[in-house]
């Protein structure tokens, strides 16, 4: 991990939203950044977000159900009926599982550089479904989420990941961090008033 507090990061075109007062100087620079290694394990946890179950699953599901419902009719109660229904209602969650692994394998086969920046206008960082960075205005971010293994930045399909051994000590804080600029307020939300008292 490595933290560049005062180091000056390209040129680039500005997002389009701020979270500071409209009085500050926007340069686009860059703050902060974190760098740490991305593996098969962020992957995991990024797929296991997921709280809506796929087509394919829903279908798998009650296909499930279904065979359970014709077992119950069928088969006599008893030992082997209970292993039975037992087989058909963990298939589909054994599956999604087996799934996740192999799409997370897919994704980073190899370790690979991964990074969060913080920009005077945004937050940054690296996605697992992209070799790219994802840039958030802090109005764009819709959930900051800090689980025991890793932070995450969700905005729509897009969400930016990072193991919480990046970041260490300063976890909570920074997600606090995050979340208090998501709330705002942002530059295009500044009182009339107060921007005539600027000028």
């Amino acid at each position: 991990m490595s933290i560049d507090k005062d180091s000056a990061g390209p040129e680039r075109d500005t997002a389009s939203a701020f979270s500071y007062p409209v009085t500050r100087d926007f340069d686009g620079g860059l703050l902060r950044r974190w760098t740490f290694m991305l593996t098969y394990r962020d992957a995991l946890a990024v797929l296991r977000l997921k709280r809506r179950l796929s087509r394919r699953a829903r279908i798998a599901l009650g296909l499930a159900c279904f065979a359970g419902g014709a077992i119950w009719a069928l088969m006599p109660w008893g030992a082997p009926f209970l292993v039975t229904e037992a087989v058909l209602l963990g298939l589909p969650y054994l599956g999604r599982d087996l799934w996740q692994r192999i799409t997370a394998y897919r994704l980073i086969p190899l370790p690979r550089p991964g990074m969060l920046e913080e920009w005077t206008d945004c937050m940054a960082g690296s996605e697992i479904t992209s070799r790219d960075e994802a840039y958030l205005s802090p109005e764009l971010i819709g959930e900051v989420l800090l689980t025991r293994t890793h932070l995450f930045l969700r905005s729509g399909d897009t969400t930016i990941v990072v193991p919480r051994s990046a970041i260490a000590d300063e976890a909570e804080e920074l997600a606090a961090y995050i979340t208090q600029l998501s709330r705002g307020p942002y530059y295009f939300e500044a009182p009339l008033d107060d921007a005539r008292d600027a000028h």
